[in-house]
């Protein structure tokens, strides 16, 4: 870095970048970081503001501990602050850190290794044995109340011996093991929903369900790890010993002496971590003394007796099989790779996609091959290297497909973009897609329509747009397999109230190129109806707010083509609404212009940018000098990185509705 506004700049990207993964984490939610790469950019956050201490922010994350709060929970102030623990990544630094704490006693130390689980810390209260409260970790100062949740899990005891007088806390990890996650996504893909990322992000999801039944269906377990309260216990290890006795489900540890056996602990573990039952991510060493623990302390952040050895980034080596592939509903053509099955970080992963047909050449990648594999955030695979030296002698070159592997019309190119595509506007793949975006809440949002159906009704009632849905009967429906009287109703209740949607959510269902949610939004307001919409020109178009001259254009073409007249005409004729219909709105954010990005913890983006217009404000796609505020979340990138540059003011989530006085109700 070159001068001192670099560096200040440089501080305040990596703040809002590591506040934002910090507060998905805790909500259970993608972060869009990998531990690794979280735990380098921290420490780079960390040695900056040490040299620059006139740069650090007040509410620095190198100062705070995240937080799991949720606005629908009691929130329980905890009676000792669930901290964070400090990280190790190398023996040399786990040696530095028993050394250090060695240095504050004469006596020889002893510690106690322990695994750490990857899931979701649980405080459970207990008064004269019995449990009267289960809080979740919340921003380490207070947490959530989920008392109800927590007695669904089995390893959690309702009541302890008689001998447990008086309140007493238990500390502990809520984690799910592989095979129940497992068994619960196949539940999921049944289902036709969406399967979960994680056994780590499941369970904090699970564990803030509002119904308890449903949180006993997820079978989650629980380690406990520490107790609180018993002034009968001298050492962590007994501790541990009188948590068995009471019918907790205690990991195993083991008490060393120095650094050398704590170390060869850690690597024997880290040698069979694939084969545990459950997740981990390293090993936690502690100060096995209550009494030195006391003595140390704790910083802000974390206590100065314990520190966690962290694993590498877990990456595995598998084998491409073979590559198929899929359909978007614009019709591009996505490659995908399907894998000798492995279980990474958290999941058993089959299939990684691989973009399109430059990233293939770009790793040189055959069929058969050896790869290494990784997961991006810890959420998406992805092959990072193709072991050449290892590639049999029967590996094949993979070749891109010249007819569409759905319809087997020829697929077409074109210079401006990577993509290769379907043009065939009858392609069933582009047609179940299309209806399924139709449908999608942000656009129609026609309930109790999911793929499964959607894909019964392109199979085998012929629908071929989205006006066909309107035309469907509930004698169609009810003949369709697994489809009972009542569940046709639904269906032609859903479709039916969709025709009183905005105009901005036919705009979006439509599926034209280059048009989100926001240009939607900004061509229904400047249009007010359909049909002037449907006649504008690209000089007219490209006055709108984010409509480029690559977005008219694509706004131009599709109203010019006789096909989609057509479909436009006939949506009018059955009675969808083709009016905007403005919501009232309030004027705190009057004149204001945000941007939204990333993934928030508990509001969709669709709710986000409700939120914002019904106060006022207004909703663009891309960051410039004129935005007033970007609102980030999970996985925000390049629109956060502008934001800072320009000095623009970075909101999270619970900025946004504190500004507003809201509080989500679902």
């Amino acid at each position: 870095m070159k001068n001192k506004k670099q560096i200040e700049q440089k501080i305040a990207e990596l703040s809002a970048e590591l506040k934002l993964a910090n507060q998905n984490y805790y909500a259970g939610l993608a972060t869009g970081l990998s531990d690794s790469e979280f735990d380098l950019k921290m420490r780079e956050l960390s040695d900056l503001e040490q040299k620059f201490p006139q740069f650090k922010l007040p509410d620095s994350p190198t100062e705070r501990v995240g937080s799991d709060l949720h606005n629908e929970f009691k929130k329980i102030p905890h009676q000792s602050p669930m901290l964070s623990i400090s990280n190790a990544y190398s023996d040399e630094e786990l040696a530095d850190f028993m050394r250090s704490a060695q240095e504050k006693f004469s006596d020889t130390l002893s510690w106690v290794v322990e695994q750490k689980i990857d899931g979701v810390s649980l405080a459970l209260i207990y008064e004269n044995g019995l449990l009267v409260q289960a809080i979740t970790r919340g921003d380490g100062i207070q947490g959530d109340e989920i008392t109800l949740n927590a007695k669904t899990i089995a390893d959690i005891p309702h009541q302890l011996s008689s001998a447990a007088e008086g309140r007493i806390e238990v500390r502990g990890e809520v984690y799910m093991t592989k095979s129940n996650f497992e068994l619960f996504n196949e539940e999921l893909a049944a289902k036709g929903r969406n399967l979960m990322q994680n056994p780590r992000n499941t369970v904090a999801g699970s564990l803030k369900l509002k119904n308890p039944r449903e949180a006993a269906q997820r079978k989650m377990n629980f380690f406990a790890f520490n107790l609180l309260g018993d002034s009968s216990q001298e050492l962590h290890s007994q501790s541990l010993l009188q948590l068995r006795k009471w019918g907790f489900v205690v990991n195993e540890f083991q008490l060393v002496q120095n650094p050398e056996q704590a170390t060869q602990i850690c690597h024997a573990v880290a040698q069979q971590r694939l084969q545990l039952p459950y997740e981990i991510d390293g090993m936690v060493v502690k100060i096995d003394n209550l009494a030195q623990q006391r003595e140390l302390g704790t910083t802000a952040k974390s206590p100065r007796w314990m520190v966690a050895y962290k694993f590498p980034a877990e990456g595995v080596q598998t084998v491409v099989h073979s590559v198929e592939y899929q359909v978007g509903r614009t019709g591009a053509i996505t490659p995908v790779a399907n894998l000798e099955p492995v279980w990474l970080a958290g999941s058993t992963v089959r299939r990684a996609t691989l973009h399109n047909f430059d990233e293939i050449q770009r790793l040189d990648l055959h069929l058969g091959d050896s790869v290494n594999l990784e997961k991006g955030g810890d959420i998406i695979p992805k092959i990072t290297k193709v072991h050449i030296d290892l590639r049999p002698p029967h590996a094949s070159p993979i070749v891109a497909p010249t007819h569409c592997p759905e319809c087997g019309e020829a697929l077409s190119t074109s210079a401006d973009e990577v993509a290769i595509r379907c043009e065939n506007l009858h392609c069933t793949a582009q047609i179940e897609r299309l209806i399924a975006h139709f449908a999608h809440r942000d656009a129609m949002n026609i309930e109790n329509l999911g793929p499964a159906l959607i894909s019964q009704l392109v199979k085998q009632l012929e629908v071929r747009s989205p006006a066909d849905l309107y035309e469907l009967s509930l004698e169609q429906l009810v003949d369709l397999e697994r489809m009972a009287q009542k569940s046709a109703e639904n269906v032609i209740n859903g479709i039916e109230a969709s025709k009183k949607r905005s105009l901005e959510h036919l705009i979006l269902g439509l599926g034209i190129r280059f048009v989100g949610r926001s240009t939607a939004q900004n061509l229904a307001r400047h249009f007010k109806n359909m049909h002037p919409l449907s006649q504008a020109s690209i000089k007219e178009l490209e006055r709108i707010p984010d409509v480029g001259e690559k977005v008219a254009q694509s706004l131009h073409n599709y109203f010019s083509d006789a096909n989609y007249q057509k479909e436009v005409n006939r949506l009018y004729k059955l009675g969808i609404n083709f009016e905007y219909l403005a919501a009232e709105t309030a004027e705190i954010f009057a004149g204001q212009t945000f941007v939204l990005t990333g993934t928030l913890p508990s509001l969709k983006r669709s709710e986000a940018r409700t939120l914002i217009e019904q106060n006022g404000g207004k909703v663009s796609g891309s960051v410039s000098k004129k935005t007033s505020v970007v609102v980030a979340g999970a996985e925000a990138g390049s629109k956060l990185k502008r934001a800072t540059e320009l000095g623009v003011a970075v909101w999270s989530e619970a900025e946004l509705l504190a500004q507003i006085g809201h509080h989500l109700v679902d």
